[in-house]
């Protein structure tokens, strides 16, 4: 009797192994025959994909617009939108004629629509028509062979794109890639200046402005304020346009490097004061005690709009960490 119920899976266990299969079974139709799987892949993206909506559909399910939105946390009008660029690449079953016309979709068509959503919108990195020619290839409409995958040709093609890319955002990610801007606009200037240039004032304003831009003893918003100066200098001094505009790209450049590194110090200091409020939260006592700190949460949410994606996923993974079943239900419960 007691090995019977040693047997017997608990509906968390029972829910859990359906949405491996569903993990297993999109794998295995999308792992290395779909260019935009791949994208994901490569970037370190495939989290995004799985999410606990996606792995939970039901493989012989039809889902409507609006549930497919819901899947992919997006709104009915953006589904609608998208797959109307991208219908045949989608492929959803198409029921009724004229104003009818309804879409539905199995688990396959609405991953797409996942991939589609998290790679094109505001502050993502394509466009609905790079996606196109991602797909497609350079036509507009896809021809009969291109309606499903792109061919050998064109992935291979596409491949070594991507390839050229990753190494052209490692290095932009190194900083290799603002060293070498600005050892050129350095390398350039001092050249220019060489030749022969006879204004040896601007040549000293235009340097005094960029080091000051570049100094540690200014903040971002004076570093931003002292960049108008090169337009000015411009202005008065028209025979000098090129030094100053040398200087001026390599300042700009350089406090974009500035601008990226604030924000990775903000997401460090953000991610470690959300993990400090959950063990607080762990450790509280007193649903009032829970209560302020589920509040911080939210401010914390609220404040940070653009960080939604990278909340959500601390949460994720630091509850793996912890392996405290049900403590994000008690988290968020009133």
């Amino acid at each position: 009797m007691s090995e019977n119920n040693e047997n017997i899976l608990t509906k968390e266990e029972v829910e859990e192994a359906r949405r491996e299969q569903m993990r297993d079974l999109l794998i295995e139709a999308f792992d290395g025959s779909s260019f935009l799987y791949e994208i994901y892949k490569r970037r370190g993206w495939l989290e995004r994909l799985f999410t606990e909506k996606i792995l939970s559909m039901d493989k012989d399910a039809l889902y409507l617009s609006h549930q497919v939105a819901d899947l992919c946390d997006t709104q009915d009008y953006v589904i609608k939108n998208k797959r109307r660029e991208l219908l045949e690449y989608v492929n959803p079953t198409q029921m009724g004629e004229g104003n009818s016309k309804t879409y539905k979709h199995n688990y396959i068509s609405v991953f797409k629509m996942k991939m589609i959503h998290g790679l094109t919108g505001e502050g993502s990195e394509y466009t609905l028509k790079q996606l196109k020619e991602i797909i497609y290839g350079n036509t507009s409409k896809p021809t009969a062979e291109q309606k499903s995958e792109p061919t050998n040709d064109f992935m291979l093609q596409m491949m070594k794109k991507m390839e050229q890319f990753d190494k052209f955002y490692a290095m932009v990610e190194s900083n290799d890639f603002f060293n070498e801007i600005e050892k050129r606009a350095q390398e350039s200037v001092r050249k220019f200046m060489l030749e022969g240039s006879k204004d040896d004032e601007v040549k000293q304003l235009v340097l005094e402005l960029y080091e000051k831009i570049i100094s540690g003893d200014t903040t971002l918003p004076e570093k931003e304020l002292l960049i108008l100066s090169f337009n000015q200098l411009e202005k008065d001094h028209p025979g000098q346009a090129y030094i100053i505009k040398m200087y001026k790209n390599a300042s700009e450049d350089k406090i974009n490097r500035f601008k990226q590194d604030a924000r990775e110090l903000h997401v460090r200091e953000l991610k470690e004061n959300v993990n400090n409020l959950l063990d607080e939260f762990e450790a509280a006592s007193t649903e009032s005690e829970r209560e302020a700190i589920r509040e911080k949460l939210r401010i914390i949410g609220r404040d940070n709009p653009d960080l939604n994606f990278e909340i959500r996923y601390w949460f994720s993974t630091i509850g793996k960490e912890k392996k405290k079943k049900g403590f994000f239900s008690r988290l968020f419960s009133q």
